[in-house]
């Protein structure tokens, strides 16, 4: 039986496979700003979204994406 791990798969990722998806990555972390720019009736609540979003992006960015 072989097991896999995850550690060990990431190594292989090269600079380019890493950040290939910062694209997407910024058209969701947009859309879920946007999504929580638009309720309305609970501010709080789009508030926590906001910055948790923003909490992404920060992450995303210290660890090299281009987000």
């Amino acid at each position: 039986m072989t097991t896999t791990d995850g550690f060990d798969e990431g190594s292989a990722e090269t600079r380019a496979d890493f950040t290939a998806n910062d694209f997407r990555l910024t058209r969701a972390l947009d859309s879920l700003l946007a999504s929580a720019n638009g309720i309305k009736g609970d501010d709080v609540s789009a508030q926590d979204i906001a910055a948790r979003v923003h909490t992404l992006r920060h992450l995303l960015k210290q660890v090299g994406h281009n987000v």
